[in-house]
């Protein structure tokens, strides 16, 4: 019945209107549903029955949600036709996916409209299907083919570059190949395999692609590819055609190609077992010889005959020492004597000087067990012996350094007391005192001296890096008379400084230690005597200056130029002069360390240096420093700058000297503060302990008995964390470093310290 209500409904429809309506049904090639407003199936296209596997009977009149045994109760399309489409006339690419019992999942996009009829009329749903299962298949096989593809061209061991068909321009690369080649992607987009360092003759690339459509695929063996920088690789490189692009893989074979030409060079040294033996034996990389019991040379392998040159059918004795007898401590003779195996050293003349040697010598026996040869190995440990000595000679000048630095730390506790003391005299005296002027005197040699002192500190690197503005021409002059000190008097120093101030930006000792060390090599290479020139001036660097030297970067530098007149070098030994360990000096001449820090400090300072010479023409060194704008600090302010005051505070001074507790108790107790003295870490603990709760400051020496200065500071700071401390030393390689100290809250005085510094510094930390 309701069937029937629906096609007379289709009927009503006027004939030609209904001629013309069913015409379209039956030639739609997607399935079409007509549905009435109440959504039951009017009619539906033949293209529906086929699709879906249904006939009319149990179709036309049905609830759409009930075809198919309800299968159709697709909850996106209740959304669709109960939610969306009553709210529009027309809705297009709808997609519903579903699972149908008789012919599987199905993908549908669905478009539907919404048709009003004759005023007063009920409306009719028209619902078009196109079912996409299979694209939407082809569309994620195609994703997951393409993100496969991706995956392998990413991940790839080979470079690959895919190639657009013109005329071959690079349109993608991955990153096994800019590794390999050393380009980024904005450097080999757009340019052709050539322009990349691969040779290929591409002039004709549409023959090349002509060929590799027909063949399928195009391989090059062992094409020498340069990298971008100048490196050459052997590659394999295969094209394949990707229908849009043509890709071209690269592969690097160099490791294939050494091993073969290994291979080749082995076996050409390998046809007879003489020649597999020698090639053995060569590989030790030591000398190797075989004799017989009547010292004769039977057999010398290529790295002895190199060292000692070919001696077989001679006696050793008479080839390698040039004597007529056996040589007294021969390794030989003691093997063949006791049938043990022994080592000696022995320094051998050759062309090329004097070598040290290790010899190793032992018994070679028959099936019976007689000696009838002895086996000799010569090890050249010329360069080791030299390494020991320069380690050696290293710590030595460790050594040097921490004993200078420990009498400078003691030094200092002296010049502390002889200032500190000098300082109040001075304030006794009258303005017109003659003994004023030789008090100053005093004074003024005890700042030498700290001076001294200090750069004791520095070239034994003792002291804490302080970058800072350094005016260039000021450190020269300060450091002439050191540097006088240094060179012989049969050489000649001249300053040629620029006339205004060069400031840069630079540690002032580390500096010092740079011309000190360029000075020393100067100095020996005029064993008889020259001129060491040190000048100064402003240096622009452009482009083009850093172009055409191959160093450097674009501004303005000061430079520094030291010339000596002395011995030069040749090519080969300017290459090495900045290793570590390299010297030209005999064995306890010198470390080899000194020009290797010379280039480390400079370039820890943005700066460069570099070196001209020639054998007997003498040697240039050109020190280029980054020019600053600050001017430089001077180390103290004057006396009068910053007024001195007293307070009534309780400070514990903890110092083992007894004339530098004694001299800043004096300098404290006048301007009302109460004193606590102690004399070492353990008394300091103590006094500290009794009178914790008036005790203001405590003053630390960094080194004690007993308890040095951190040890006490960790003990009050558990009695009293917010105690103040301030620790002072003449030793800046102490227990603990001023930057730590900074950091854990603490302060700093140097010695030695002039008393206003010490009262104002006392004050500064009360009031802070």
């Amino acid at each position: 019945m309701v069937r029937e209500r629906a096609v007379t409904k289709f009927q009503e429809f006027p004939d030609e209107a209904m001629g013309l309506a069913e015409s379209i049904l039956n030639t739609v090639r997607e399935p079409l549903i007509v549905l009435d407003q109440d959504l039951r199936v009017v009619t539906v296209s033949r293209s529906f029955y086929e699709v879906f596997q249904v006939n009319p009977l149990e179709t036309v009149g049905q609830h759409i949600y009930d075809l198919g045994n309800k299968q159709w109760d697709i909850p996106k399309l209740r959304e669709l036709l109960e939610t969306i489409l009553p709210g529009k006339t027309t809705f297009d690419d709808y997609e519903v996916e579903h699972d149908f019992v008789g012919i599987g999942k199905r993908v549908m996009l669905l478009n539907a409209r919404q048709i009003e009829r004759a005023s007063g009329e009920k409306r009719i749903i028209l619902l078009s299907i196109e079912d996409i299962t299979e694209r939407r298949r082809l569309q994620d096989s195609l994703a997951a083919s393409e993100e496969r593809f991706r995956r392998l061209f990413e991940t790839a061991t080979d470079g690959i570059v895919l190639l657009e068909k013109d005329e071959g321009r690079i349109v993608q690369g991955n990153q096994a190949v800019e590794k390999m080649l050393g380009y980024v992607e904005k450097e080999y987009i757009g340019k052709k395999l050539s322009d990349i360092g691969v040779p290929l003759e591409m002039s004709d690339f549409g023959a090349i692609m002509a060929s590799l459509n027909k063949r399928g695929i195009l391989n090059y063996e062992d094409v020498s590819v340069k990298t971008k920088s100048g490196e050459e690789v052997y590659t394999d490189i295969y094209m394949v055609d990707r229908a849009e692009l043509a890709q071209c893989n690269i592969r690097n074979v160099s490791e294939r190609k050494q091993a073969e030409k290994r291979m080749q060079a082995a076996l050409r040294n390998a046809h007879e077992d003489k020649s597999r033996l020698e090639a053995i034996l060569s590989s030790m990389g030591d000398g190797f010889s075989i004799q017989d019991t009547d010292f004769i040379i039977l057999y010398q392998n290529k790295v002895l005959k190199d060292l000692r040159g070919d001696h077989v059918g001679e006696h050793c004795y008479t080839a390698y020492e040039n004597k007529d007898h056996v040589c007294e401590g021969c390794p030989i003779a003691m093997a063949y004597r006791d049938g043990g195996i022994h080592k000696v050293e022995r320094f051998a003349a050759i062309s090329k000087g004097t070598l040290c040697v290790e010899i190793t010598a032992s018994p070679l026996r028959d099936l019976q067990g007689n000696i009838v040869a002895g086996i000799e190995l010569v090890r050249d440990v010329t360069d080791h012996k030299k390494l020991e000595a320069q380690l050696r000679h290293s710590q030595k000048m460790e050594a040097v350094g921490t004993l200078a630095g420990g009498i400078a730390h003691d030094f200092n506790n002296i010049l502390s007391v002889i200032k500190g003391y000098g300082a109040m005299v001075m304030d006794t005296l009258e303005a017109g005192s003659p003994s004023r002027e030789d008090m100053n005197e005093v004074l003024t040699a005890a700042d030498r001296a700290a001076d001294l002192t200090r750069r004791l500190l520095l070239f034994s690197r003792n002291e804490i890096v302080q970058v800072k503005p350094v005016d260039i021409n000021a450190l020269l002059l300060g450091l002439q008379k050191m540097l006088v000190r240094v060179i012989r008097e049969s050489i000649d120093l001249n300053l040629d400084l620029s006339e205004k101030p060069l400031i840069v930006q630079a540690d002032a000792g580390q500096m010092e230690q740079v011309l000190m060390n360029l000075a020393v090599n100067a100095r020996d290479a005029m064993l008889q005597g020259g001129r060491l020139t040190i000048s100064t001036g402003l240096e622009e660097m452009d482009d083009a200056f850093v172009a055409a030297c191959g160093y450097g970067a674009p501004g303005k530098y000061a430079l520094i130029t030291v010339a000596d007149t002395g011995l030069g070098m040749d090519a080969k030994t300017r290459k090495r002069i900045f290793d570590p360990y390299f010297t030209t000096k005999g064995v306890g001449g010198g470390t080899g360390l000194g020009l290797s820090m010379a280039y480390s400090i400079l370039k820890q300072h943005n700066g460069y240096i570099k070196v001209y010479s020639e054998p007997g023409q003498g040697t240039v060194f050109r020190i280029y420093l980054p020019l600053g704008e600050e001017t430089p600090s001077t180390d103290g302010k004057p006396e009068d700058v910053v007024p001195v005051k007293g307070g009534n505070e309780t400070i514990l001074i903890a110092e083992d000297d007894d004339s530098l507790r004694k001299l800043i108790k004096n300098i404290l107790e006048p301007l009302g503060y109460h004193v606590i003295c102690a004399m070492d870490g353990e008394e300091a603990i103590s006094k500290f302990m009794e009178n914790k709760e008036r005790i203001s400051l405590v003053l630390l020496d960094m080194i004690m008995p007993k308890k040095n200065g951190k040890e006490v500071s960790e003990v009050i700071r558990k009695v009293n964390p917010e105690m103040k401390i301030l620790f002072s030393s003449g030793y800046s390689k102490d227990i603990i470093k001023t930057d730590a100290l900074a950091a854990a809250g603490f302060d700093f005085i140097h010695k030695p310290f002039r008393s206003k510094d010490l009262l104002i510094k006392v004050r500064e930390i009360l009031d802070g």
